[in-house]
């Protein structure tokens, strides 16, 4: 992306109304109230065509001063809890629902789910209890006919293969067994690194002492080689222990992505006092239980900074402002949902670091993930349940700089 003036940016986001005591979601602008596409988790989702998001009236919103939203419209709704999505190479869409244990297919206006074998095993080994389920995916970028999720069984959770073909999901073939899983904190999240290999994020489970434990999968980012082959699920080459692991000392991350310039970023979520961005490197010790935030560091310390074992995170929130779950890192920005904090972050990049982060969003309820899709739009994933969910795209258009 340039970094032009009043540049107009197109996003994809997926809002959903909440209703918690004392707080409620703003209602959507008009555009994308008529907009709405009924999905029914027994069912095979209705959609009905949106307007144009550039009809839309301009929203405007505090604590964005680099960006502002303009428009934003729905595209398909009654989904319960999804979590994450990936695009295939014809721009169809791909959303996993946790609880439900279901693929959406989402394409030129229509939306089914995925049905085959796979569809099936899904169904009938994912444990849905907690924050646990049917959590990430992602596309082999090699071969668009190989799909990977992330998903939780009864003897832990795992990272399958599957063969996709149209609506068909293929048998599943384990790539990577034996994460530690619980009601909460499982991480999660799944994603394809400029490297080629598979990056996987795993929680600590409420087990506080597997993050410092090396030999636990628990608390960490793993890479693996995932190429379709039964290489799949091995050690990436130039990890730093020799093993799965690639960074240790994790709560619960459930964000991760890259900048053009190679920079790894991760979203994690602490336990009372901060939450975290993090800039990953190989073999760092970002170290939960002992360091929440920046709480403990010794005085002085930068952010980011490495000191006595213990890398510290880039940004922190009050984790009422956050509990951050998927983000999308651009050429300019990163996005980050939070859970806790019903907002979406934008974190501007540069080159030697990070800006200010500031409000884009904050009427949109519980955000599980913001992702950025091959048409140039971001989308965003709310946490809400009960069959209310919505995908919606906005867009965004940069102030003068």
């Amino acid at each position: 992306m340039n970094r032009n003036s009043s540049r107009v940016v197109a996003y994809g986001a997926v809002l959903l109304a909440l209703t918690l005591t004392g707080c409620s979601s703003t209602p959507e602008a008009s555009a994308s109230a008529s907009a709405s596409a009924s999905v029914s988790p027994s069912t095979s989702p209705s959609v009905t065509p949106s307007p144009s998001p550039t009809t839309a009236e301009p929203i405007v919103l505090q604590g964005a001063p680099t960006a502002d939203v303009i428009a934003r419209r729905t595209i398909v709704d009654g989904v319960n809890l999804p979590w994450d999505m990936t695009w295939l190479p014809d721009g169809t869409m791909l959303v996993t629902m946790r609880d439900d244990a279901r693929i959406l297919r989402y394409h030129d206006g229509k939306a089914d789910y995925l049905v085959g074998t796979g569809a099936d095993w899904l169904k009938a080994n994912t444990i849905h209890t907690g924050e646990g389920g049917l959590l990430g995916i992602a596309l082999l970028p090699s071969d668009p006919n190989v799909v990977y999720v992330y998903v939780t069984r009864s003897d832990g959770n795992a990272v399958e293969r599957m063969p996709i073909l149209g609506r068909w999901l293929g048998a599943p073939t384990d790539v990577v067994t034996g994460i530690p899983q619980g009601k909460y904190h499982n991480g999660g999240r799944i994603r394809f690194g400029p490297d080629g290999y598979l990056y996987i994020t795993t929680g600590d489970t409420g087990r506080q002492r597997l993050p410092q434990n090396l030999d636990s999968l628990g608390g960490k980012i793993l890479r693996v080689v995932a190429d379709g082959t039964a290489e799949d699920g091995s050690p990436a080459p130039g990890n730093p222990f020799g093993t799965l692991v690639w960074s240790y000392g994790h709560r619960n991350v459930q964000g991760i992505g890259w900048a053009a310039d190679g920079r790894m970023f991760a979203s994690e979520l602490g336990l009372n006092t901060q939450d975290e961005l993090n800039l990953i490197e190989p073999g760092n010790n970002y170290g939960w239980p002992m360091r929440e935030g920046m709480v403990g560091a010794p005085a002085g310390t930068a952010p980011g900074a490495t000191v006595d074992g213990f890398t510290y995170p880039l940004a922190t929130w009050a984790t009422s402002e956050a509990s951050p779950s998927g983000i999308a890192v651009t050429d300019e920005a990163i996005y980050m949902g939070a859970l806790r904090g019903q907002r979406i972050w934008r974190i501007p990049l540069a080159p030697d670091g990070i800006g200010t982060p500031e409000v884009l969003l904050h009427d949109l309820g519980r955000i599980r993930l913001v992702a950025q899709g091959p048409d140039g739009f971001l989308y965003v994933l709310t946490s809400n349940g009960s069959s209310t969910d919505k995908i919606v795209r906005v867009i965004v258009q940069e102030a003068s700089s």
